[in-house]
């Protein structure tokens, strides 16, 4: 199995500002749900599968592992995904499939790992492993399967022994598409005809995949119900193209509601009846949406031979061809072909896909009940429109929000209140009364007093805050919209490294459509050896920033000088030099003018070079603002050199001043005399130019026999 993306990482604490209109277009990641759906499916069609728009979220990304620890072979090119499969290639795994923080993939895993022979253990993060698995289990124990996890609830690990399973007739006391699609995969290994009988129909996705893969499946619309059945068939392969993540266009679509002299547009979205619950809720309170159907898919610009995707119920067929064999199922499965996944193959949509139009206006309080928005994905988005219209908003029957990635019915009510709306419990039901308000005379407030200048005109909306997501992805993501929502000033949003389970480019959206958001800017600074580059190599990792080693920018300097015949005490030429260079500081390398030189930097003989470079003010001056234009790139991040706290970044969020006993410091750079390094530690810290000295306002650590772990504890407990 082959990936080509390392899992995607995004900081753990974000600071968020409003004050400005958010404006433009975007298109999400690939809907969440389908992509790990069209996986699985993709894994059990008999040969190769291809999916395009994937989403890019570590919860997708444990189910593309998943699948090639049962068997499939996966490759992800970085467009596309291709899948080869089939019941032979499936099998126990050798050993336990981590499912991260994703409740779906252990949920739909667990279906599919009922079907064959063997024991499959699937674990998760702390979070996953405190949500109860037992609504799936029971009918997968009632098929004959054997289904263990701790405690009544079965809290995960989930242990599925396979064994021959028979066919079952399963009525959910609980909406969930993620217990359907695990009693559905299942019962496509089943003796006789497996059928799910829903009160409340939940998303159709499964069944849409299981169409276009030629299952033998029936749908029926009973009411507001569905009854879905299927019997045991081969799969063919699937072509898919996976449209836009409504759960996630929410956000963006809520936030231009919201944020005053906003207007945006999402592109390719999916439109699915099921999926759409929350668009009916915000015009109800009063919103400007518009659902523009019909509108191309995520991959519409790409190459191929079909046609752009469509908004029937028939079953495109791999060729882009209409409706398949099995059309009859009803499933809603996308009529045309998307466009081509590559060498001209065509890809089918996934069900109607449209563009989404937003615009900001005054909202009023409604009621909303469960059955609008089954899988409650859109709740904390819609808490916040809440906590922004006129009037209290009742959210009815609210309580399988409780068992989320977090109690996500009290991290709603926390986010209201910190915002300066109010909320409220009772029972399964949760009150937000919003603090919409005066918006003029005149109708919607002017730019210039839209956030309520304090003459009693404008309208007066939330406030900034500090909010801990608790590393639920939803959470962090509301507590955005929030933010931008509140005027100028800044809100501080911890946890925020979730949201890569689900929408990795979500700051870079924010950033796209007019937003403003940074990370902490932490600067450390010391001597030789004193353990920068450990230091602020660790801290980085645990906080998910970026790293700059201003020291690289001067090594390599001093590298090229040498390199170029050019003495590095010749000021004037080292200086132009500084200037013209262009410089990548990596990671993972260093580079000068095209030059890798990450290993050729740390030589003795650029040792003694260094320092006459760095001491040279000219040289220090190009430096410093490529440095402040790295930090403003990255929206902050991890700086170390010397000079850091004092010069290049005097108002950091932290600054931290490491030193060592000299003879330690000796030690540690073993590449380098210990009367080097005194030298060094003079001609850095009596230089004219930015000398080596510990900021006023910098908390100082002697790093002297201690370890690593316990520095960058004690620099992360300054940052809470």
């Amino acid at each position: 199995m082959s990936s080509g993306h390392d899992r995607p990482v995004l900081p753990e604490t974000v600071l968020v500002a409003g004050g400005a209109p958010l404006g433009g277009e975007l298109r999400v990641p690939g809907d969440k749900s389908i992509s790990h759906r069209a996986l699985i499916v993709g894994a059990l069609g008999e040969g190769t599968s291809l999916v395009r728009g994937l989403s890019d979220g570590d919860d997708v990304r444990r189910t593309l592992d998943a699948v090639a620890a049962l068997g499939a072979e996966v490759h992800d090119d970085g467009e596309v995904v291709t899948v080869t499969g089939g019941r032979s290639f499936l099998h126990a795994p050798l050993g336990p499939v981590d499912c991260g923080n994703s409740g779906t993939s252990m949920r739909l895993l667990a279906g599919l790992a009922a079907g064959f022979a063997g024991v499959t253990v699937l674990v998760g993060d702390a979070s996953l492993s405190a949500r109860p698995m037992d609504r799936v289990a029971a009918p997968l124990r009632a098929m004959g399967a054997k289904v263990t996890g701790n405690g009544l609830r079965c809290l995960p690990p989930l242990t599925v022994n396979g064994a021959s399973l028979e066919g079952i007739t399963w009525a959910p006391e609980v909406a969930s598409a993620q217990v359907k699609s695990a009693v559905l995969l299942a019962g496509l290994f089943a003796a006789g005809e497996t059928s799910v009988r829903e009160q409340l129909r939940t998303r159709p996705h499964t069944e849409e995949l299981l169409a276009l893969a030629d299952a033998d499946i029936e749908v029926a619309d009973e009411g507001a119900g569905r009854t879905v059945r299927v019997r045991s068939s081969p799969l063919r392969p699937i072509h898919v193209v996976v449209p836009g993540d409504p759960s996630q266009a929410a956000f963006w679509i809520v936030a231009a509601c919201v944020v005053p002299k906003s207007a945006l547009r999402v592109r390719g979205v999916y439109a699915g009846e099921t999926r759409t619950g929350f668009l009916s809720v915000l015009r109800r309170m009063g919103a400007r949406v518009r659902l523009d159907e019909g509108a191309p898919g995520p991959a519409g610009e790409g190459a191929g031979d079909g046609a752009g995707a469509g908004a029937g119920t028939g079953v495109g067929d791999g060729d882009g061809a209409g409706a398949g064999a099995r059309a009859r199922a009803g499933a809603g499965a996308g009529a045309g072909a998307g466009a081509g996944a590559r060498r001209g193959t065509a890809c089918s949509s996934v069900g109607a896909v449209a563009d989404v139009t937003a615009q900001w206006g005054p909202l009023s309080a409604t009621v909303i009940d469960a059955s609008e928005i089954p899988s409650l994905d859109e709740v904390p988005a819609l808490a916040v429109a809440a906590a922004c219209a006129v009037g209290t908003t009742r959210f009815v029957g609210m309580g399988e929000l409780r068992v989320k990635e977090s109690d996500r019915l009290r991290a709603v009510a926390r986010l209201v209140d910190a915002a300066g709306a109010r909320a409220r419990i009772e029972g399964d039901d949760l009150l937000v009364e919003g603090v919409g308000g005066a918006w003029g005379a005149g109708g919607l407030a002017g730019a210039g007093d839209a956030w309520g200048a304090g003459d009693g005109g404008g309208w007066k909306g939330l406030r900034h805050f500090r909010f801990d997501s608790e590393g639920d992805h939803r959470m962090a993501m509301a507590a955005a919209v929030a933010a931008l929502a509140a005027g100028p000033g800044e809100s501080r949003i911890d946890g925020f490294g979730g949201v890569a389970t689900s929408y990795p480019a979500f700051l870079a959206h924010l950033r796209h459509v007019g937003g403003h958001a940074r990370v902490q800017l932490i600067a450390i600074d010391g001597p030789a050896g004193s353990g920068k580059s450990t230091v602020s190599r660790a801290v980085a990792e645990r906080l998910g920033l970026e790293r700059l080693d201003t020291g690289a920018m001067y090594r390599a300097v001093a590298w090229a000088a040498l390199d170029r015949g050019i003495d590095p005490q010749d000021a004037p030429s080292v200086a132009e030099l500084a200037h013209e260079a262009l410089i990548d500081p990596g990671p993972p390398d260093v580079v000068i003018d095209g030059a890798v030189v990450t290993g050729a930097i740390r030589t003795a003989e650029v040792n003694r070079a260094v320092s006459a470079v760095a001491a040279n003010p000219s040289v220090r001056a190009a430096l410093v603002e490529r440095q402040r234009a790295w930090a403003a790139a990255h929206g902050g991040g991890v700086v170390e050199g010397r000079d850091i706290g004092t010069v290049v970044f005097p108002d950091a969020d932290l600054k931290v001043f490491l030193t060592a006993a000299a003879d330690e410091r000796a030690r540690r750079r073993r590449d380098e005399p210990s009367d080097g390094v005194a030298r060094r530690d003079e001609l850095d810290s009596t230089r004219a130019a930015s000398p080596l000295v510990q900021a006023e306002d910098a908390r100082l650590i002697d790093t002297t026999c201690r370890s690593v772990e316990e520095v960058v504890d004690e620099i992360l407990s300054w940052l809470r």
